[in-house]
């Protein structure tokens, strides 16, 4: 059961069999956190309680085939040694490509697994500015990256649309933008029901932060642009907006679907191409959209 708003634009973007693409049965999916321990050492510890399978298009992220106890229950969790993570959610985060030497915002961390992945692709050096905006979230972003062992982070509690009140130029920007989640169904089946009215409002926060991150990244630096919607209100047409408003350019991501470049029928920038989806169905993942913004 899906609302009428959501079956006319899925029907329209993936045809009749929609479901198929949309609705797959996706395994649980972990991240080896390298600021604990090696991944040849994790896989040595962990492997007479869960058996595991590289995810091809990660760096460090594996799913889990079998485990004996819940993965959010063993000792190596609560150690820290991997972090609970989607791969599309990481494979955004290895397209941000954070060095050690940068300064990186985080607009909307919380629960912190981006956060953390960008701390360890970093190894805790540089730093990581991370907003969040709701007190609960907090609570678990900090509790999190504690237990990952991330120390190169500040976390502020406030919306992300005033982070230019900080009078910094960020290298990198990760925009995971707030979205109706209709790519997580497999674990919030009420975004079946998403309608009109909450696109626009999600579109109306999406716009103000991307607007934000283009005001204070660096002449030369990039940004990720991703939510875990399908629907190209929130995806490609954002996207196409601001290329036609502002002075930036696409740089091409490596993995995934092309994006749309004529949903319903509008035609839209070429460039959108380089801009990538992820499908429950062919990338077993959550339902994802990536696009690699670089500022002039």
């Amino acid at each position: 059961m899906y609302s009428e708003y959501l079956i006319k634009k899925y029907k329209a973007l993936f045809g009749e069999n929609f479901r198929e693409l949309i609705e797959a049965n996706i395994p649980k999916s972990i991240r080896v956190n390298t600021l604990k321990i090696s991944v040849e050492d994790f896989l040595n510890k962990i492997k007479e309680k869960i058996l595991l399978k590289k995810i091809e298009y990660t760096k460090y992220g594996f799913y889990v085939i079998h485990s004996k106890y819940s993965i959010g229950a063993t000792v190596e969790y609560l150690l820290g040694y991997y972090a609970i993570q989607d791969p599309a959610s990481m494979y955004a985060v290895e397209e941000l490509d954070p060095k050690q030497n940068d300064l990186v915002l985080d607009m909307a961390s919380a629960p912190g697994m981006k956060t953390s992945y960008i701390s360890q692709l970093m190894n805790n050096k540089g730093c990581i500015i991370a907003f969040e905006i709701n007190r609960n979230r907090m609570k678990s972003l900090r509790s999190n990256l504690t237990r990952l062992g991330c120390k190169n982070v500040i976390l502020i509690r406030d919306d992300a649309k005033n982070a230019k009140k900080l009078n910094l130029e960020f290298d990198k920007i990760l925009l995971d933008a707030p979205c109706t989640g209709t790519g997580t169904l497999n674990k919030n089946p009420e975004a079946r029901f998403k309608d009109e009215k909450d696109v626009l409002y999600c579109t109306k926060i999406q716009r103000e932060l991307l607007r934000t991150a283009i005001e204070i990244c660096k002449s030369g630096g990039r940004i990720i642009y991703s939510t875990c919607s399908l629907l190209p209100e929130e995806n490609e047409f954002i996207i196409n907006e601001f290329l036609e408003k502002y002075d930036i350019k696409l740089e091409r991501i490596n993995f995934g679907d092309e994006a749309f470049v004529k949903p319903y029928g509008i035609e839209l920038c070429d460039e959108i191409r380089k801009c990538k989806r992820f499908y429950p169905g062919k990338h077993l993942s959550q339902g994802f959209f990536i696009a690699k913004i670089k500022v002039l």
